[in-house]
């Protein structure tokens, strides 16, 4: 039917797309999307490949959140995301830890980190086929495909097994509802241009055009949430409101929250949350000209919406309420919406991360363009801990017990962001929790009782008390003990437990207080004995069992020192391998100092002539050289010479 300007002037009113400054939205979810197809999958049947293409009505930077859980009874999940879009969108990820995710996007959005996906950049194409057709060369065909219309929030499950379509083939109106619900605000309210000035009743009508799905009765929920601008509860509200749903007469529609204000005509049957029973509803115009003219008889017609499917359906009004109750200086809407949207990015950034010891805040200034001022600082609770603007992002640590950080159950980090603004109202609180990091702690102890925590010194021949104990958030959790060893510097290690049995009669596990540790005892016995400190890691396994049965592990370590000796030994005197190395050296040194003197005195003695003796001297001679021998002799101590 062909729709003229005239035919809507005659009734005052000539629907226009609502402005940011109305305050109604619509949100709905849905199934059914405009174009779509699922098969079989890729080459790797161990893979999934699902693609989105998103199609925003606005070119603002939008936020977007992607749930994924696994329908695999159990292993872990692959699969590997495309998301395109036609404008800037930030994403965020939240799925099942056993899910390891890998996203292609296009340059112009920006996905959140996280520790069980990774992101790529990637110039997609634009179109819905030319994607598909991308995807499919890629990895030799996927597994789903849908076109989706200004999401809010995706729900998307993997694990399911694969389709028996061979080939992924979009269709119009895909009904994806065995894998996917996506939530969306509606960008297409209509409102008449003088519903501002209302002061009586005002209508909202909500047409819900899918088609019957035979004689099945198709059930849609429906909320209603209002407040007046003035700060007031919706109970307070003193205008009524009207509330026309139209659809086939096949819908069944439950009335959910805030109907306590509303007038409702509806099509089809509908039922109430606070009553029991199905009721009849009302037959209403089949065109968008005759519900807006039936409406405006006794309303002022705030929003006029279609929409295509959905299962939820939920309208949000704010609007101006009677002056009966004085309120003083109420803060301006802009205000209050300002710090909505504060809120809603910063959650859904979650710009905060608990390390080991500390907290660290990095929030990239790109994610801030979604809200309509500046951030000019961001501080923690304490003023005094202000985050650094390095021009990309805003970036802040601190350790746990600086900054009004508080820490509940030694694992639990509770602090606040404040944002100050530019604008009223100055400044945004946003409170923020998070957990620290799983971790297994080693601690060893002087006694058997556990009472007094020792330094990292292991004594050789000494029994050494060891707590091994897992910080964590989980409340249900045991322990047990895997590998256990003690592994010096320059020697092998000394395996002390394997799989939790222990491998030596000098290790001992003993009673532990609680699950959630694990004890035992040990004597180090090196194999030489050194005098010496040396340097060493204990290490230890410990595995997990959750209430669900899952089984995890983590490893700990302990930096100690060694001391190799045993101080009774000492006084004992010297061991027989001390006393052979002595007497080998004292032997040796005789050895070489003997031969030293001996080189000496070979080469330092008098030489002197021996004359040979005749056979038979002369007898007169005889005396002479006798006599002469006798008084020219000399001693050491004295000299003579002979003329």
């Amino acid at each position: 039917m062909l729709t003229f300007p005239g035919a809507f002037n005659s009734l005052g009113c000539v629907p226009e797309p609502i402005s940011k400054d109305q305050a109604v939205r619509v949100f709905y979810t849905t199934s059914v999307v405009p174009a779509g197809c699922e098969a079989h999958g890729p080459v790797n049947p161990d893979l999934e490949v699902h693609v989105l293409n998103l199609r925003y009505s606005r070119p603002q930077m939008s936020t977007l959140q992607l749930n994924v859980s696994s329908g695999a009874a159990k292993g872990e999940c692959k699969a590997v995301f495309i998301l395109n879009s036609n404008t800037s969108f930030i994403l965020s990820i939240h799925s099942d830890e056993d899910c390891r995710l890998l996203i292609h996007h296009s340059p112009h959005s920006y996905v959140m980190p996280s520790f069980n996906h990774n992101s790529t950049i990637i110039l997609l194409p634009y179109s819905s086929e030319q994607l598909l057709r991308w995807a499919k060369e890629t990895y030799g065909g996927i597994s789903s495909f849908a076109q989706l219309e200004d999401p809010k929030r995706i729900l998307f499950q993997v694990g399911r097994g694969p389709s028996t379509n061979e080939d992924c083939i979009l269709a119009q109106n895909f009904n994806a509802e065995s894998y996917l619900e996506v939530e969306v605000l509606s960008h297409k309210v209509e409102t008449c241009p003088d519903s501002h000035k209302a002061s009586g009743n005002v209508a909202h009508i909500l047409w819900l055009q899918q088609s019957s799905s035979g004689e099945r009765m198709q059930t849609v929920e429906v909320n209603v949430k209002t407040v007046c601008k003035d700060g007031r509860p919706e109970h307070k509200a003193e205008m009524p409101l009207a509330l026309w749903l139209k659809s086939h007469q096949n819908t069944l529609w439950k009335m959910g929250h805030g109907f306590s204000f509303v007038q409702l005509l509806a099509s089809g049957k509908y039922s109430f949350a606070t009553f029991s029973g199905m009721h009849n509803g009302t037959t209403l115009p089949d065109n968008k000209e005759g519900l807006i003219q039936r409406a405006r008889n006794n309303s002022f017609v705030a929003s006029y919406t279609e929409i295509p499917s959905a299962k939820t359906i939920s309208l949000e009004y704010k609007r101006i309420c009677g002056s009966t109750v004085v309120t003083t200086t109420p803060p301006p809407q802009a205000a209050e919406n300002l710090t909505v949207k504060v809120h809603q990015l910063i959650n859904l950034c979650k710009p905060w991360k608990c390390l080991d010891s500390s907290i660290e805040i990095a929030l990239l200034k790109i994610y801030l363009a979604a809200l309509p001022t500046r951030v000019d600082a961001i501080t923690l609770k304490d003023p005094s801990c202000r985050a650094r603007d390095n021009t990309t992002h805003f970036v802040l640590n601190s350790i746990l017990d600086k900054c009004s950080t508080q820490l509940e159950g030694g694992v639990h980090v509770k602090n606040q962001l404040i944002l100050t603004l530019p604008v009223f109202p100055g400044k945004v609180t946003v409170p923020f929790e998070c957990d620290l990091p799983e971790k297994v702690s080693l601690q060893l102890y002087t006694s058997e009782d556990f009472a007094s925590p020792s330094n990292p010194v292991i004594q050789a021949h000494e029994v050494t008390y060891v707590e091994v104990s897992l910080r964590t958030a989980m409340k249900q959790f045991s322990l047990e003990m895997g590998d256990c060893f003690l592994k010096p510097r320059d020697n092998p290690p000394q395996l002390l437990f394997h799989q939790g049995v222990s491998l030596s009669y000098s290790v001992e596990t003993l009673k532990s207080p609680s699950l959630k540790t694990q004890r035992f005892s040990f004597t180090y016995k090196p194999e030489e004995e050194l005098w010496s400190i040396d340097s060493a890691t204990l290490v230890c396994m410990v595995h997990l069992n959750t209430s669900n049965g899952k089984l995890r592990s983590y490893e700990g370590s302990l930096e100690v020192m060694l001391k190799n000796y045993n101080p009774g030994s000492h006084n004992e005197g010297l061991r027989i391998s001390t006393v052979l190395g002595i007497a080998f050296g004292a032997f040796l040194i005789g050895v070489l100092l003997t031969g030293a003197l001996w080189y000496i005195y070979s080469h330092t003695r008098p030489i002197t002539k021996t004359q040979p003796a005749s056979a038979n001297p002369p007898a007169s001679e005889s005396s002479s050289t006798n006599h002469s021998l006798g008084s020219t002799q000399s001693t050491p101590c004295s000299t003579s010479s002979m003329a």
